[in-house]
């Protein structure tokens, strides 16, 4: 089945339609581990050069490699300033990535940690920052059924961290500019520094912990309690969900004290039965409003005041699951009508 963004001759401004998640195709081949020396990962970077760097964040700058082979590598090392107290990031985001194997998340292929260096391997994922892609860096702009899609990603990978690593894994820092775009415009889950192995004991449902995560994103649970659960992951997701519908970061500090919290903005549009007001002014197809309600219901729940009222992300992944084949269905129809 073809979205309507098929049916939109291609221009300057519109990312090319995926291919459908539907599509039965055999499960990506695997990246194999890498043992590089630092030596060597001096020499792919050019000694860390300023023009293969591709981005930066709070553990460190993150470089572009490419082997003699071809294979594209992402290399991410820790800032020196902070050599000594991202100790503990960066033992943790090798652990956890050393664990997780998952089409939706960013897999590890090395990691160096030898003298005052420490170099984090990971596969390259060449499209850049759902972030990027709201802004418009690359020159597109995303349509409704590239969201849709991309949220479903995001939605499968935090459901495998929660439900299928050998331990509950929280991620504590899900946000646009974490999440990875391959050229297909599959969605990956990156940046594990801050995840948490979650509750593992019978009966324990959260673990207490400093707060960490970026403003606008953080359960406010966890924020007010230090009491962490896979249910805080479930916030920052719902934050992310209107994020890529409305294009809007969570805080917009340059708008307006009704508009700067985009949450808040955002449910008193929805309240008042004024969905497509939350929509970005990008998105040009022709959406149902009872698809957009059914999103928007997805949303909100997920940020939910309490805990207790918030989704698993298992349940999360199946209702997008739907609204997606019903969103498809509506555009045959509409492909059948014209």
């Amino acid at each position: 089945m073809r979205s309507i963004s098929d049916r939109i001759p291609a221009s300057p401004f519109r990312v090319p339609a995926s291919p459908s998640r539907f599509s039965l195709s055999s499960p990506p081949s695997r990246n194999e581990p890498l043992n590089l020396s630092l030596e060597h990962v001096v020499k792919l970077t050019h000694n860390f050069s300023t023009t293969l760097m591709i981005g930066e964040g709070y553990f460190g700058k993150v470089y572009r490699a490419e082997l003699r082979d071809g294979r594209v590598l992402a290399i991410k090392r820790a800032k020196k300033e902070h050599f000594l107290s991202l100790r503990a990031e960066f033992s943790n985001e090798v652990t956890l990535l050393k664990s997780i194997e998952h089409r939706n998340l960013v897999q590890l292929l090395g990691y160096i940690d030898k003298a005052n260096e420490r170099i984090i391997i990971t596969e390259y994922v060449s499209n850049g920052t759902l972030r990027e892609h709201l802004d418009g860096q690359h020159g597109l702009f995303l349509g409704f059924n590239q969201r849709l899609e991309i949220a479903i990603d995001v939605a499968h990978g935090l459901t495998y961290l929660h439900l299928y690593a050998e331990k509950p894994i929280i991620h504590r820092d899900v946000k646009s500019s974490n999440i990875l775009l391959t050229e297909g415009f599959r969605a990956k889950v990156a940046d594990f520094g801050f995840a948490r192995t979650g509750p593992t004991e019978p009966g324990q449902s959260q673990i207490e912990t400093d707060v960490r995560g970026t403003a606008g994103y953080v359960d406010p649970e966890y924020l007010r309690t230090n009491h962490l659960t896979i249910k805080s992951d479930v916030f920052s997701y719902g934050i992310l969900l209107l994020e890529i519908l409305s294009g809007r970061r969570p805080i917009e500090v340059r708008r307006g004290p009704t508009e700067r919290i985009t949450v808040r903005w955002a449910f008193n549009k929805y309240n008042r039965g004024n969905v497509r007001d939350i929509l970005d002014p990008m998105l040009t197809e022709a959406v149902s409003e009872d698809i957009l309600n059914s999103i928007f219901d997805v949303a909100f729940q997920c940020v939910a005041p309490t805990r207790e009222d918030r989704p698993h992300m298992k349940e999360v992944a199946e209702r997008l699951w739907k609204i997606r084949r019903d969103y498809t269905k509506m555009q045959r129809i509409a492909e059948l009508i014209l």
